[in-house]
Parts: C-alpha cells; sequence; structure tokens
C-alpha cells in the first residue's frame, strides 16, 4: 500500500526549493522589493508548492516566523497576537495555512495604526484563500503577488525582460532568430517549472513529481478542504485535468474520467484551483464580437507535471499530435502567466472562441488594446495558422495591437499586418529596438 510522503518529503521539498532557487533570479523580487514593500505594510505571496516563494522573501526579511515548525504552529495557533508581539523590521510568515489564525493578527497589527510604517509583513503558502472566503481577514489590507515556477527567462537570466509588454509592441521591436529546434522546446516542456525538478535526470525527475503528487493528494489537499476528498478520486480529476490542459473546461467530461458526480468534480477542481496546481484560464469577451462561449479552459500549472500524470516523455510526446499541441500552448500559457505580475501595464489573460469555432489560444487585454497569440508545435507556420488572428484583427480594428503565432521555428517573420511568426524562444529572448 502506496503511504503519504508526511512531513519528511514537505521539508525536503521545501529546503531543495529554496537551494535551486537562490540560483535564479526571480522577476517577482524586484517588483517586492522596488515598488510593493516601500508603498503597503503587508504582502500576501501565493503560489504552489515548492516554486521558491520562501527563498525569494527571506531576503527582504528581517525575521521569519516558519508555521510549518510545529512550535512556531502551535503558538500562532494558540496566541497569534503573541507570535508577532516581538518582531521587528520586515517579518516574514511562511506556510500561512498551517495556522491561519496568523492572518486575523495581521489585520489587527495593521488596523492598530494606519500611518504605521511600509513593508511589515509578508505572508506566504501555497494555498489560495478562496477556500477561506466567508473568512478571510485580508480584503483591504494584504497586496496579492502570486508567483509562479520558474520562466525561462529566470533560468537564462534574462533580467528585466518582460514578453508581456513585448507583444503588445510588436511593431517597435525586432526579435532574434532562435538557437532552439523542436526537440529543445520538447525537453523543456517535460522538465517542467519547479526549482527542485528541472535539473534532475528524467528518472529522478519522475519520482520527485511522484512524491509532490502524493503530498499534493495526501496531505495538503486533506489539511484545507472541509470534506476530505478520497484520494483516489482526486488524483482522478487532477489527471484529468493534466490530460485536458489548454482545452476548455468540461466539467461533465472530468466527473466521467474521474467515476464522480458533477458536483463532486466541480469542488475538487475548485480544491486543485485554491492548491495553485490549475488555473482557469476565463474566456474573452467584447461587445464587438458576437456568440462568444464563455466556458474557461483548464491550464496545469506546471507542464512537467502534466507530462508526468498522462506518463509521456519528451519521445513520445513529440509522437503524439494532439497531446503536443496542448502541451506547447500550456508551456507558453504558463510562461506569460508568470509575467503577468511583473507587465509594466495591468494586463489580463483569456482565451477566444466563438460557437462557430474560430478562437485564439491566448488573449492578452491591457488597457482597451488587444494581443492574439496562437501557439504551434511544429517548425513551419504560414498565413493559414493565423486565421484565428487574422479574425480578432478584423473584428477590433485599431483596438488590436498586434498578434504572434508562436512556434518552434526559428526565424522570425511578418505574415500580415500587425502579424508576425515567432520562435517560442521570443517569450525569453529580449528583442532589440528597430
Amino acid at each position: 500500500m502506496a503511504t503519504s510522503p508526511g512531513p519528511q518529503f514537505e521539508a525536503g521539498v521545501q529546503s531543495q526549493a529554496d537551494e535551486r532557487a537562490a540560483l535564479y533570479p526571480r522577476a517577482v523580487e524586484w517588483l517586492v522589493r522596488d515598488e510593493l514593500l516601500p508603498a503597503f505594510p503587508a504582502l500576501w505571496v501565493v503560489g504552489p508548492r515548492g516554486c521558491g516563494k520562501s527563498t525569494s522573501m527571506s531576503r527582504f526579511a528581517d525575521s521569519v516566523l516558519d508555521l510549518s515548525e510545529p512550535g512556531n504552529r502551535l503558538a500562532a495557533r494558540e496566541d497569534p497576537d503573541g507570535a508577532l508581539s516581538h518582531a521587528g523590521g520586515t517579518l516574514l510568515v511562511d506556510e500561512w495555512q498551517e495556522a491561519p489564525e496568523i492572518l486575523g493578527a495581521i489585520k489587527r497589527a495593521v488596523d492598530v495604526d494606519r500611518s504605521s510604517r511600509r513593508g511589515r509583513f509578508i505572508v506566504t503558502g501555497s494555498v489560495r484563500a478562496a477556500h477561506q472566503a466567508a473568512t478571510w481577514p485580508g480584503t483591504g489590507r494584504f497586496i496579492r503577488v502570486r508567483m509562479h515556477g520558474l520562466t525561462r527567462a529566470e533560468m537564462e537570466r534574462v533580467e528585466r525582460y518582460n514578453p508581456v509588454d513585448a507583444l503588445f509592441r510588436l511593431e517597435q521591436v525586432q526579435f532574434a532568430r532562435s538557437e532552439w529546434n523542436r526537440n529543445d522546446y520538447l525537453e523543456a516542456i517535460v522538465a517542467g517549472r519547479f526549482p527542485v525538478a528541472v535539473d534532475l535526470t528524467a528518472r529522478n525527475r519522475r519520482r520527485w513529481f511522484r512524491a509532490y503528487v502524493e503530498q499534493l493528494i495526501d496531505r495538503d489537499a486533506q489539511q484545507i478542504s472541509l470534506r476530505s476528498p478520497p484520494p483516489r478520486k482526486l488524483r482522478s480529476v487532477l489527471e484529468s485535468c493534466a490530460a485536458r490542459t489548454s482545452r476548455e473546461l468540461n466539467k461533465q467530461a472530468t466527473a466521467r474520467d474521474a467515476g464522480v458526480d458533477f458536483r463532486t468534480a466541480d469542488g475538487y477542481l475548485g480544491l486543485l484551483e485554491d492548491l495553485c496546481i490549475i488555473n482557469r484560464l476565463p474566456a474573452w469577451h467584447t461587445k464587438r464580437l458576437q456568440r462568444l462561449t464563455r466556458s474557461p479552459k483548464i491550464v496545469m500549472t506546471d507542464p512537467g507535471m502534466a507530462a508526468h500524470l498522462v506518463n509521456t516523455d519528451a519521445v513520445s510526446l513529440g509522437r503524439d499530435p494532439v497531446l503536443i499541441g496542448q502541451m506547447f500552448e500550456t508551456f507558453a500559457a504558463t510562461e506569460l502567466l508568470a509575467h503577468l505580475e511583473t507587465a509594466a501595464e495591468e494586463t489580463q489573460m483569456f482565451h477566444a472562441r466563438d460557437r462557430d469555432g474560430k478562437e485564439v489560444d491566448i488573449v492578452l487585454e491591457s488597457r482597451g488594446k488587444i494581443v492574439g497569440i496562437e501557439v504551434k508545435s511544429s517548425s513551419v507556420v504560414g498565413r493559414d495558422d493565423a486565421k484565428g488572428l487574422m479574425w480578432l484583427r478584423e473584428r477590433l480594428g485599431d483596438a488590436f495591437a498586434g498578434g504572434a503565432v508562436l512556434s518552434s521555428g526559428r526565424i522570425p517573420f511578418q505574415i500580415d499586418d500587425r502579424l508576425w511568426a515567432l520562435p517560442l524562444s521570443a517569450l525569453w529572448t529580449a528583442p532589440g529596438s528597430l
């Protein structure tokens, strides 16, 4: 009988994540240091377990209250205000979900003096607060920062480059020829974005993902759920999400895959979203286009985990014409999602599809301007691959800032007015100015 990895694995994940994450500069670090800590008393940094939150945020902390440690956890549960009373400077409260009472104490500390100094608290955890919405004390007190796994820009140490900003300036920048080929992308997809896993051998990476998923299902989900979900059924829903990553959410199909009823599947999807393992990419809407669907897409947070859950590697993925398209799109979407936090302007990310089947994989919207993105695994693309972008451009007119077909091809070129074919590596290779 399989057993839960337990606290030892959890500590191991965190210590390994800390060690590996320390090797990479993270984009959210300069955001926190330069913009947020000087302006706000409390930050709430959330992201999947093992993505490097603790390592990055500890760089700004004068002291750390680690609630995964039994003594700290007990003290925070029994006397949360007292647990904060001796902290000076910036306090990092790590793994808040282990003692949710600490959030109320932080609220009270912030509320006591509204003019109190900035940068007092950084709160980190691997659980969203949605499951505690009724009692969430952070409204108006915490500034949320979403942290993701490593972007390729971070792995390549391309500092301060944000591809979201570049995509809104397609006509003003010159993208470089790519050194990546299709096999390079396949290897990057299955390696994923977790700092611990990216440099492991394929065999050890499978072991790590297996233990991570067990920890997620057997402990993390049980910890935050009001009704302990049967691990086998919750895992089945997770596996269904992996198999359907970058497809429109179909709750009936997910319920059927997992052998559970519709309501149960819906609850499990919410639980996985709270654990930051899946993302719902909303459907984009505008009065300019009629008959648009309203179903979100499901996108796995980490493409490597998705590959593990569907039991594929780079070689077998390259031979699956359906799955490879989903995984390339997931890879691009997760790269862009991570960069939304540090984009120059607030930007939202969607997908678009109408009831006649016209669609665009990814839609970025910022200040009334739209960028459309298609993702292809092929190394050869042309006008046919940009049909969805042309449809969007024709309907939006001047609101359409530009569109890109991202592929495994190496040479960037212009397809049509405001439409470009770009290597997928343009998401982490800084362009030059025209």
